[in-house]
């Protein structure tokens, strides 16, 4: 885990593993022995249900969200994704937005716990003209807040893009940028019709 903290420059990573252990078994972090065996995966499927759906069985959806430095020996990609904060409330008042920074699992106590390190997006509100949420990076002290979660805690992919108010890009400008750069970002419910019946 020590090693894995200092290659993705997160010195925090073993603390917040342990919380989402802890999280899990309604302990305090400071209960539990030490983690044991880490492996480390470039995805994780995500299985949803859509009810919409014609196809699948009885709605179910297949979804997989990414989390890799190299992307087809190219650009990184680090995915978005809903997951649920409160199931008592519907869409997006139940639900936030992350950025998945690193897809991992860890073992403790011969129990196998698939984690992610999460970036996470905070809700400004819905944008009464386009009908999407805008959220921006959630930051503490000029750093992106980021946590460690359990993927049975995901629901499926999200898709961002920037509020751009304007602003020219240069030529050159790479899309894989765009997380890190823009203050704003539309909640895409368009980008398919999974997205429009869970993102309002």
């Amino acid at each position: 885990m020590n090693g894995l903290s200092i290659y993705i420059t997160e010195p925090n990573l073993y603390y917040m593993t342990q919380e989402c252990i802890a999280a899990q078994l309604r302990v305090s972090p400071d209960d539990l022995s030490p983690i044991g065996k880490v492996s480390v995966f470039a995805s994780a499927v995500a299985t949803f249900f859509a009810p919409s759906d014609p196809s699948g069985i009885h709605g179910m959806r297949r979804e997989r969200i990414r989390a890799t430095p190299s992307w087809r020996n190219r650009e990184p990609r680090y995915d978005c994704a809903f997951v649920v904060e409160d199931e008592e409330k519907s869409g997006m008042s139940g639900m936030a937005v992350v950025r998945v920074c690193l897809l991992f699992s860890v073992e403790y106590e011969g129990t196998h716990y698939p984690c992610a390190l999460v970036e996470w997006f905070k809700k400004i509100g819905c944008d009464p003209l386009t009908g999407m949420w805008i959220v921006h990076p959630d930051c503490t002290h000029g750093s992106r807040d980021k946590s460690v979660l359990h993927l049975d805690s995901f629901l499926r992919g999200a898709h961002l893009f920037p509020v751009y108010n304007n602003l020219s890009l240069p030529p050159d400008f790479k899309h894989f940028y765009s997380l890190d750069v823009f203050n704003a970002f539309y909640v895409n419910k368009y980008i398919d019709y999974h997205a429009y019946e869970i993102a309002f």
